[in-house]
């Protein structure tokens, strides 16, 4: 399936501060209201932006599927305002996202979900946690340090984890055993040969979230 993108500008929840974003939109009818989900990029102090390749990937591949995507730049990255914020900010963020792709008119409210990567992989998680909109998570590479947080070791929202079966900063085992303890549904890909990074392998990692979002 065809998609066709469009610059966007939305603000953070509580009207500041103002952020950059680019929707990804399927080719169909107007009036066809779709899934959509909001993706979010790696760390804004290590270089992670909406340009990230795993992220555009990821949008494309929703995309082909029929699913809107809303890629955007945390505070403080690119033409984003306000300056980063060590996660707390970037909830707002992506609370944000989620109340922009709510009212646009292409979406399907009912069917909202959140990706991560990397750092945006526990920005969105604990996002999450506190947004009942979002109806399914989606985490690639979250950080070993999210391993010991609960928010979701009850929630039954359908979860996908993704991660290089090489990743020193996302264990693939370590991964696994919090995976393990969380309530179902839930599902964990580790890919081999590759690592943090997924260089050479990003249609990969898109696939499988394209897959976990298209079985809606």
């Amino acid at each position: 399936m065809a998609s066709s993108i469009r610059r966007v500008v939305f603000p953070a929840a509580g009207g500041r501060p103002r952020l950059e974003g680019i929707l990804h939109l399927p080719d169909g009818s107007p009036s066809a209201r779709s899934p959509a989900a909001v993706v979010c990029h790696p760390h804004s102090l290590m270089g992670g932006s909406m340009e990230n390749g795993i992220v555009v990937a990821v949008c494309h591949a929703l995309t082909r599927q029929g699913i809107v995507a809303l890629r955007f730049n945390f505070r403080g990255v690119g033409r984003s305002e306000g300056t980063f914020d060590g996660g707390r900010g970037e909830m707002e963020d992506v609370a944000g996202a989620v109340d922009f792709l709510e009212v646009e008119e292409r979406v399907d409210p009912q069917r909202l979900a959140v990706v991560g990567y990397s750092f945006g992989a526990e920005v969105g998680m604990r996002h999450a946690a506190r947004d009942p909109r979002l109806k399914r998570i989606v985490a690639i590479a979250p950080v070993r340090e999210m391993y010991g947080w609960t928010g979701l070791d009850a929630d039954p929202r359908p979860k996908l984890f993704v991660v290089g079966a090489d990743d020193p900063w996302a264990p693939a085992d370590a991964l696994q055993a919090y995976v393990a303890r969380l309530a179902p549904p839930k599902a964990l890909h580790i890919l081999p040969s590759t690592d943090h990074f997924f260089v050479g392998r990003e249609r990969a990692v898109a696939s499988l979230v394209a897959e976990f979002l298209t079985a809606w």
